[in-house]
């Protein structure tokens, strides 16, 4: 979490938020303005990690310019906080936005510390999500979990078929494996998880399913099926 656009039209608010947040990091970029015309333009130029936006400016609501942010691909899940002291715009702005969470008029350094605390540890979950650690030995190894097709559980060992490589590790089992997945992974059978996102054709009748890149036919068992029906309809 390295920069930081700040968009608030009331000068005093916005010189306030920068020098908090500058206290609590000062290695952090921060751009401030109070226009949304000009935020839009900051964040086409720069990639923020973090929006703090007035939910009522001059010229736009904030809002509306959260929208406009949303539009832009590399922020569908940027963290947005709303600067607001209209709390009845709360819902309306979590149900449209996702907007992260919302900072009271008037805040003070402790309320923007509990906020950041909060984004740094959504971040990080997000980022041990992206990958996977495995123990072999003195070794470890580290997966993509976007690069896992399917993982098999064979005579105390795991096979784990990537879009690259097939890797086989010692010692692990599926029910405590799922728990470190993302959501993408289901189990389909006692033996198997299966990324979602690879599934190419299910066999109802014979309860197996396809993957894409390999040519494995991949077993569901009756206590997963109604599971795997659901996320593939």
């Amino acid at each position: 979490m390295g920069v930081i656009l700040i968009v608030e039209d009331e000068v005093n608010i916005r010189d306030g938020l920068i020098k908090i947040v500058s206290g609590i990091d000062n290695s952090l970029t921060i751009h401030a303005t109070g226009y949304a015309e000009e935020a839009l333009s900051i964040a086409n130029l720069e990639k923020i990690d973090v929006f703090f936006l007035d939910i009522q400016l001059t010229d736009y609501t904030g809002i509306e310019l959260a929208k406009q942010i949303r539009e832009i691909d590399v922020y569908k899940l940027t963290p947005i906080v709303f600067i607001t002291g209209v709390h009845n715009k709360e819902l309306e702005a979590y149900r449209k936005i996702h907007c992260y969470s919302f900072i009271n008029k008037p805040f003070n350094d402790v309320d923007i510390r509990n906020v950041f605390q909060e984004i740094q540890n959504g971040l990080k979950i997000q980022e041990d999500l992206k990958i996977i650690k495995f123990r072999e030995k003195e070794f470890t190894y580290i997966l993509n979990q976007e690069d896992i097709i399917y993982i098999e559980h064979k005579n105390r060992k795991l096979f784990i078929k990537t879009i690259y490589e097939e890797a086989t590790f010692s010692y692990y089992s599926l029910t405590k494996l799922i728990d470190r997945l993302n959501n993408d992974f289901m189990r389909c059978h006692k033996s198997y998880i299966v990324n979602t996102t690879y599934i190419r054709k299910i066999d109802r009748i014979n309860n197996y399913l396809n993957v894409q890149k390999d040519e494995k036919m991949i077993p569901i068992g009756r206590k997963f099926k109604e599971d795997i029906w659901r996320v593939t309809i």
